[in-house]
């Protein structure tokens, strides 16, 4: 069976020939000795049915994700993108440029967060329906991964059956609970919900295999430059990932390092020209873009350390967890022959290069603080997310192993059957059953793998089922009380936080705070899931303080039935588990005087204004100015220690779109006061009073004032995004032209000139 594998194995490697011949004693007849060794085409096929087995487990395994279903994790929130993104397109609106109000009191949402996939399959919905478009994107792309990989191994300029045997790992990777990397935990229902980095877990690797090749062939430079492109667009962490590659591989041959730091500033810097309209509005926005305070100094934003990370390794709860360590073994002997190789095979040394920058980062700061605290943007990167970068270099190390542990076994096979091995050399038919062997031992050798995956889909396919059945039942119910929001007008619905009683508050499997992402009825408690300027502030949301609703626009709460609320309320609703509450905290509007400012950044606005949320001022309608980022705060209305006597003044009318990034009121100002919208401040948020501009300013905790003269006014804010988006496109789009064209000019100048050999194999 061995020499079997064997035979197959070098007879269907197009960079190996295999040259037996057989002794006079064992002569074969001259017809069979004349023909030519070649294996038929479908005897070829040996690596793509690999891959192909590998698709259609992932197809099966997976295909409850093509169901539109609630979401409990980050799957709702990038559905809710995708929805928002298909609505904007079909009013012909570009999302870029609109304020999102849906989190957090809102947010320049598609500006700030990796925004490109969520337009891509938002333009999809507009001919499929944005649900449909999101469920199928989710479960293709992680279905056909292994194409990917198979793709970038042939890229990188490996054999065809060590990149089958890389696709053919690639969808069996299963890590410690909770990891954020290549594996299917990260993104489907059961799991983290990650999908803007599953776009980008098929851009790295092409990314990686198209600036191989032009970096060391001077080929494909287009692909190059899409595909870091893409990566960048995709997930930026990713793409900073990218970037780092790209500059390891210009170092990997030292006596051609001018010509090859060329190729790579060539290509990084096309793919910064492409990519200027995401980094641009990013960078020019950086200030207003808040940190989460509660993941700084935790693993999450420093990762765990070299000791615990050796320790998942070596044990191979990074690729294995609860399971037979095979693709760990696989690893560990892949990366010893590239070790091996790493002299004289460029390709080895790419590899346990990208493992071993990967591994450092994933590090993090507990060990490398002092290094990693040098990188460029090092505050706002997540190194736990590393471990994507040591899982694609380790499938591929995995998939070289595979096949020299199969050569190796077959070798020794050789020796010890020598006859057999003459037979078969010369009976091409017998090569397919080679081809048909070595799959059987690859799948089996496998086997703890594919077992545990498939009892892990099973186990998600159950719980969708369970629930898109409370979905069509209890969803409804819920859904008539979100109803009659959208119907009274809207409003802000606060139905717990994940710190108290909103955790448990659930339908089926999700917590009702994630259900309403569903809908287009704004809430707040979904907390931490943007980069709005009150995102840390909401975390820091008095569920017990009256004045808290008034300073967040909440208008309902929405609770279990057992449970009221703490604070003056009126029933709406019930409606099965569900009961809908009204408070009376005003509308999206408020008329407020302010004190001398708090002083804060974008990194501590939560703590710095967690005890305004504590204090009785709310209620009074007394909010203290923000002096944000070393700028001076605007000044009070109030002098110091001055108490107001009644209210600032009061709203007769208002009509909130902020979907559309308006809102307007009239008032009446009892005295120089503060008119104040309850959404989160933004540079681009402008503001008129009685027709004329007006400055806005930032009133605690986070959120857009407007100081007006006693009398009655009319007050409208909008909300304008960054203006040269056009310029910008045509910058990208002059780019991507000028690369694809480019290089054919280029050539039919040097046609005569020898190409350049190709990479050792």
């Amino acid at each position: 069976m061995t020499r079997v594998v064997d035979t197959a194995l070098v007879a269907l490697d197009e960079e190996a020939t295999a040259r037996v011949s057989a002794p006079e004693s064992e002569a074969v007849p001259a017809a069979v000795a004349s023909r030519p060794h070649r294996p038929a085409r479908w005897q070829a096929l040996g690596p793509e049915v690999l891959v192909g087995i590998a698709v259609l487990f992932n197809l099966w395994v997976l295909r409850s994700q093509r169901l539109t279903v609630a979401y409990p994790n980050d799957l709702a929130f990038h559905r809710k993108m995708v929805w928002v993104a298909t609505h904007q397109l079909v009013n012909g609106d570009l999302p870029l440029t609109h304020w999102f109000p849906h989190l957090s009191l809102g947010s320049p949402l598609f500006v700030q967060y990796q925004s490109a996939s969520a337009m891509l399959t938002g333009a999809l919905g507009m001919v499929v329906g944005p649900q449909q478009a999101f469920s199928w994107s989710l479960y293709l792309l992680l279905a056909l991964w292994p194409l990917c990989l198979y793709w970038t191994a042939r890229l990188l300029g490996w054999s065809r059956w060590e990149c089958a045997a890389a696709a053919a790992i690639a969808p069996l990777l299963y890590s410690i609970p909770g990891a954020r990397g290549f594996e299917d935990q990260a993104y489907v229902w059961l799991g983290g919900g990650l999908w803007s980095q599953l776009w980008a877990m098929w851009a790295l690797p092409l990314a990686v295999g198209f600036s191989w090749r032009f970096l060391t062939q001077r080929r494909y430079l287009l692909g190059a430059v899409l595909a870091l492109s893409a990566t960048i667009a995709f997930h930026y962490l990713m793409g900073y990932l990218a970037a780092l590659i790209l500059i390891v591989m210009a170092l990997l041959k030292p006596s051609d390092l001018p010509r090859r730091l060329g190729r790579a500033a060539l290509v990084g810097g096309c793919a910064l020209l492409a990519t200027l309209w995401v980094t641009v509005p990013l960078l020019l926005d950086a200030k207003w873009t808040a940190l989460n305070e509660f993941q700084v100094g935790t693993t999450i934003d420093d990762s765990y350390g070299a000791r615990t990370i050796l320790h998942w390794l070596a044990s191979g709860r990074l690729f294995d967890y609860g399971r037979f360590p095979v693709v760990s073994i696989l690893l560990a002997i892949g990366l010893a022959v590239c070790v091996a190789r790493f002299r004289r095979d460029e390709r080895a040394r790419l590899l346990v290069s990208i493992f071993i920058l990967s591994l450092l980062l994933y590090f993090g700061r507990p060990t490398l603080g002092f290094v990693l605290d040098l990188l460029p943007g090092n505050r706002v990167l997540l190194f736990q997310r590393f471990l994507a970068g040591v899982q694609l270099a380790g499938i591929l190390l995995a998939g070289v192993g595979a096949v020299w542990t199969a050569r190796l076994l077959a070798r020794g096979a050789r020796e010890m059957w020598p006859a057999v091995a003459r037979r078969l050399a010369v009976h091409p038919r017998r090569v397919a059953l080679g081809g048909i062997a070595a799959i059987a031992l690859l799948v089996g050798v496998l086997a703890p793998a594919w077992s545990q995956l498939n009892a892990y889909g099973e186990l998600n396919a159950q719980w969708i089922g369970a629930q898109r059945s409370v979905d069509a039942t209890q969803g409804q119910q819920l859904n008539g009380l979100l109803r009659l929001v959208e119907q009274r007008g809207g409003g802000r619905v606060y139905a717990g936080l994940p710190s108290n009683w909103g955790y448990h508050f659930m339908i089926g499997g999700v917590q009702v705070y994630n259900y309403i992402e569903n809908t287009r009825v704004d809430t707040v408690g979904l907390t931490l899931r943007t980069f709005s300027l009150m995102t840390d502030p909401e975390a820091w949301f008095d569920q017990d303080n009256p004045g808290d609703y008034a300073v967040f626009g909440i208008h309902y709460i929405l609770t279990p039935s057992s449970l009221r609320p703490s604070v003056p309320v009126t029933l709406l609703r019930r409606a099965g588990p569900f009961t809908l509450w009204t408070v009376h905290a005003g509308g999206l509007i408020q008329v407020v005087d302010t004190t001398a400012p708090i002083t804060a950044n974008a990194s501590d606005l939560g703590t710095t204004t967690r005890a305004f949320l504590e204090s009785d001022l709310p209620a009074r309608g007394i909010y203290p100015t923000v002096a944000f980022a070393g700028g001076a705060g605007a000044t009070p209305t109030l002098p110091p220690g001055a108490v107001p006597a009644g209210p600032a003044g009061r709203v007769i009318a208002e009509r909130d779109a902020l979907e559309a990034g308006t809102a307007a009121a009239v008032i009446d100002a009892h005295r120089t006061s503060v008119v104040l919208l309850k959404a989160s401040f933004d540079p681009g948020w402008t503001v008129t009073v009685d027709g004329k501009p007006a400055t806005t300013e930032m009133v605690a905790p986070a959120l857009v004032g407007v100081t007006v003269a006693p009398g009655v006014h009319r007050v409208v804010f909008t909300y304008r995004g960054f203006g040269s988006y056009p310029l910008l496109f045509a910058v990208a789009l002059a780019t991507l032209l000028a690369v694809g064209i480019g290089p054919v000019l280029w050539r039919r100048r040097r046609k005569h000139e020898p190409d350049e050999a190709p990479i050792a194999a």
